[in-house]
């Protein structure tokens, strides 16, 4: 992939692929690649500078709010509170995959990501590969599917750990690391829920009840 420029004009990406005998090549304005806070979308047909673009509520990068927060679990709680204006009511996916990177967010968790927010919309979190410590329990509203790196063995040391997602408590508190709902989110039942690719861990406290789902 290379770029290219033409005089008074926006600077394109080409990307050239051969199959078989036949040679496809594209060019997408270099405009449309990013834009600070969302991944962006075309506001117009020629999409050729920044003013053509808009910032799309459906994929949402959460490391560009790793600034409202000090902890993980904030910062997911920012992007779902609609009254922020980031996700809309009609959900979307948050990659969390960034944290924390270079930023200054910690993983740890003080309270639920959807602690606080009474119509969370739906939306399926992509959590980064390590360990998130958490002292509440996460409860999911409907709609909700968390999606981690990798499931192993939970066995913290171990060669392939750093590229597994763990959701582990981190103080003696009853309960459930991840529950499903409750009658707050739906008082009727939770629907359209799933935890996939990821370990829970109750850290191996002894003296007190925990439960991983």
């Amino acid at each position: 992939m290379k770029s290219t420029s033409r005089p008074g004009g926006p600077v394109y990406f080409s990307a050239v692929i051969a199959l078989g005998s036949l040679l496809l090549v594209s060019f997408v304005p270099a405009a449309a690649q990013r834009k600070q806070g969302n991944n962006a979308i075309c506001n117009s047909n020629a999409c050729t500078q920044i003013s053509d673009l808009t910032g799309s509520s459906a994929f949402i990068d959460a490391s560009m709010f790793s600034g409202k927060s000090t902890n993980f679990c904030g910062v997911l709680g920012y992007i779902l509170n609609t009254s922020n204006g980031v996700l809309t009511s009609a959900g979307g996916v948050i990659d969390a995959r960034g944290l924390p990177g270079t930023t200054t967010t910690t993983m740890a968790c003080t309270s639920s990501p959807w602690a606080g927010i009474t119509s969370p919309p739906g939306s399926v979190i992509l959590l980064p590969a390590g360990t998130i410590t958490t002292s509440a329990s996460w409860v999911l509203p409907q709609n909700t599917k968390l999606i981690g790196t990798a499931k192993g063995t939970g066995n913290i040391g171990t060669t392939n750990y750093a590229f597994e997602t763990t959701i582990q408590a981190s103080a003696n508190f009853s309960g459930a690391v991840v529950q499903f709902g409750d009658s707050s989110h739906c008082s009727s039942g939770c629907q359209g829920i799933s935890v996939e690719h990821l370990t829970i861990s109750g850290n191996g406290g002894a003296g007190y009840t925990m439960n991983g789902l």
